[in-house]
């Protein structure tokens, strides 16, 4: 009978994966918030480590499915075919998990959402800054537009 030790093991890794994105996510949307953008930039940083953590747990769980002769199972058809004693131990792994993402992607949306909030009212405050203002050159010199002669303003 095929054992699923290992596979429960990579469950409880993504479960454990996943506490840890949960909390960088709102840590993210409090900073966002906050309009902490050096931190944001920070949580941003954490995440895409936990996301390569993220697609070689992926791999190992493929593999590990594979090897239990459920290769491109669902979790539901897992625990029909799994053994007994291991879907006693798999049922509540796979319950938090799913928790565990849908509260993520709810957290990672708001962020998303304070974000592009963020980057709007920014938009708007450059746009409204740059109407009827003096901008700067390149070299960072004041460009006064006040000054400067229309051509039907030269002598003849």
């Amino acid at each position: 009978m095929n054992t699923f030790t290992d596979f429960i093991k990579i469950i409880e890794e993504f479960v454990e994966l996943f506490d840890g994105l949960i909390s960088v996510e709102q840590s993210k949307l409090e900073a966002t918030v906050k309009n902490r953008v050096t931190f944001v930039e920070e949580c941003m940083n954490k995440e895409q480590a936990a996301i390569l953590r993220l697609r070689g747990l992926e791999q190992k769980r493929e593999a590990e499915q594979e090897r239990l002769g459920m290769k491109d199972y669902t979790f539901r058809q897992i625990l029909e075919h799994a053994p007994e004693d291991s879907v006693t131990e798999l049922t509540p792994l796979f319950n938090r998990l799913s928790e565990q993402v849908r509260t993520f992607q709810s957290i990672s949306e708001s962020a998303k959402n304070a974000i592009e909030v963020n980057l709007h009212v920014i938009q708007s405050a450059i746009s409204s800054d740059m109407a009827g203002k003096n901008t700067y050159s390149p070299t960072g010199d004041k460009k006064d537009d006040d000054n400067k002669k229309h051509f039907t303003s030269r002598s003849v």
